[in-house]
């Protein structure tokens, strides 16, 4: 797909938003770039993504409508994407979905944004296009996983959720409270061009697959990325080691690279909202794999083998040395883009497109500032030399389905359509996107088909974000059903700078060596593992804070074996086949 500048993409992660504004992607952009599609007078292109006419009964169900649909245990998984992904013939392959009928559709998940639109045209052209009433609710982090673990518990399930812990699906289908996607995804032809093999093991548990897994969002395109121009200024090379990148930590903060006169530039911040590590958790790399491993024919884990401790040891010095953003931890991702797009952070991690563009934006279209930042190559450290990045490949998430959506084949069918239509490149994959595509905004997008089969998607989002009334900016979320950017190139023009070094910064990233993804391979127990989870997020802040000392490590460790880290070791033992250390 060629984006000619989709200001914004997505959050990012995790993360991100305004969501678009831009990473995340995150950054409430500054200044539109171009003219509008109305001011140019250009029309949008005719994608062939018209709406629904639901007073014809489109795919209205008869004799042969599940011809295309196989049984469940025909399904075929592939071994890879394909390269070029193409759109199921709609008609045909929806003509299962008897449109006459009406049904109400319950879809929880976490967004960007999070927040409620009052008049969220996404929702009424899905709601008109599918003949259905949507109950959207979109939720941060822990407060979606807090909120759905309540509605199952007292029986008030909604029909989808998208998750990205794959340990709560875990957890919920043991308690029969999910449908096995066997069941539904015989009907989601499109989907099941991206459920691979690997994708499919990777969300079976006890021979049952618990969940849909969805395409991530931001495919091995994160890592970090320093401040070179800093660099040049306070004479110093690209760090290689941990005590270089420390070196260079120390002197953002006590070294005036913005050359203000003020001690008002630092290092780094979590952005995490206070429930994890954020941006800062790709450090731990330097010390080691960041996850469950196999090391000379053994289990390994980070806990085990010292990787974790020196991470959060070398957090605690770039703490002690107040080299840390205020509000490190806490702060949430969107408000510390106050600090790094205002030239007040040395380091940050994220997806390089995302974070030229946003900078474009902050600096008011100076092209000059995309010179600022550039990838940092894995690091080292005296704990661990073999310098790579984290586990690659992994989904962006889990669509999980309430076992009482089976109860209703009917409404199980719209639920599969829906979900499949609004997958790339369907019929509806761009009407979600970005706050919305041609079909809810005509004057700002349009989407052209290449001739090679990609798609170039051109849009003036940074016009449409700055015009969109506050009341709004919640529709960001829908993006967060089908939103990829694996198959995203952008257009390359003076206009937007950034296409062409974003591009190539994320491909130096993805260049980069990473480890084993052994999670792909194991399937361990939900309910320990959301223990452990928990366990581990009260516990580790407290060592970094000094509230704990290091000296009582040994005890820690013990801790988290009796508190299920002992069960999971034995398990991911026993799947991979390795001793116990």
């Amino acid at each position: 797909m060629l984006r000619k500048t989709t200001v914004v993409t997505i959050s990012l992660l995790l993360v991100m938003a305004l969501l678009l504004a831009a990473c995340s992607s995150k950054v409430n952009n500054g200044p539109a770039s171009g003219k509008t599609e109305k001011d140019s007078g250009n029309k949008p292109a005719d994608t062939g993504n018209k709406p629904a006419d639901t007073d014809k009964k489109e795919g209205a169900a008869g004799g042969g409508a599940e011809d295309n649909v196989v049984k469940p245990e025909d399904l075929q998984f592939p071994d890879a994407f394909p390269e070029v992904p193409t759109a199921v013939d709609y008609d045909k392959s929806y003509a299962y979905d008897d449109m006459s009928k009406s049904y109400s559709l319950d879809i929880m998940l976490g967004g960007f944004i999070n927040q409620p639109a009052t008049k969220d045209l996404i929702k009424e052209f899905y709601e008109k296009t599918f003949n259905v009433k949507i109950n959207f609710t979109n939720l941060a982090g822990e407060d979606l996983i807090n909120k759905t673990n309540v509605r199952f518990a007292s029986g008030d399930a909604p029909d989808v959720v998208l998750l990205g812990d794959r340990a709560i699906a875990q957890t919920l289908f043991k308690q029969n409270q999910l449908l096995d996607a066997t069941q539904i995804l015989p009907y989601m032809p499109q989907m099941m061009n991206y459920v691979t093999a690997e994708y499919k093991k990777w969300a079976t548990d006890g021979g049952n697959m618990i969940g849909i897994p969805r395409l991530p969002t931001f495919p091995d395109v994160w890592g970090n990325f320093i401040r070179q121009d800093w660099l040049e200024k306070l004479g110093m090379e690209m760090p290689k080691t941990a005590d270089e990148l420390f070196e260079y930590a120390k002197a953002v903060a006590e070294r005036d690279p913005d050359g203000n006169g003020k001690a008002d530039t630092w290092f780094m911040g979590a952005a995490g909202a206070g429930q994890g590590w954020g941006m800062m958790a790709g450090l731990i790399d330097m010390f080691g794999h960041r996850s469950w491993n196999v090391k000379d024919d053994k289990i390994n884990h980070p806990m085990l083998d010292g990787t974790t401790k020196a991470f959060l040891e070398f957090v605690k010095k770039l703490n002690d040395n107040k080299l840390l953003a205020p509000d490190w931890y806490t702060i949430q991702w969107e408000q510390f883009k106050s600090y790094s797009l205002q030239n007040k952070i040395g380091m940050v991690n994220y997806p390089g497109w995302n974070l030229l563009q946003e900078q474009f934006s902050a600096s008011q279209n100076n092209a000059d500032t995309l010179k600022n930042w550039a990838p940092v190559p894995p690091l080292t450290s005296a704990q661990n030399s073999d310098g790579k990045l984290g586990p690659g490949g992994s989904p962006g998430g889990i669509f999980i389905i309430s076992k009482k959506v089976g109860d209703d084949p009917g409404k199980m069918k719209r639920i599969a359509h829906f979900l499949d239509a609004v997958q790339y490149p369907n019929k509806y994959y761009w009407v979600g996107n970005q706050g919305g595509g041609p079909e809810i905004w005509p004057d700002y997008t349009k989407v052209t088909k290449n001739d090679d089969g990609t798609y170039y998607y051109d849009s003036d989002m940074v016009t449409l974000q700055n015009e969109m009334k506050p009341e709004l900016k919640g529709m960001m979320d829908w993006q967060s059903v089908g939103y990829t950017l694996i198959w995203e190139r952008h257009k390359y023009s003076p206009e937007f700078p950034y296409n062409e070094a974003g591009d190539k910064y994320q491909d130096i990233v993805r260049s980069y060596p990473r480890v084993k993804n052994y999670d792909m391979l194991l399937n361990l127990d939900g309910p320990t593992s959301n223990r452990i989870k928990d366990f581990v997020q009260k516990n580790e802040i407290a060592f970094v804070l000094g509230k704990r000392s290091f000296d009582d490590w040994d005890k820690y460790v013990e801790e988290w074996k009796k508190a299920g880290g002992q069960k999971l070791i034995d398990q991911a033992a026993e799947q991979l086949g390795a001793g116990k250390p």
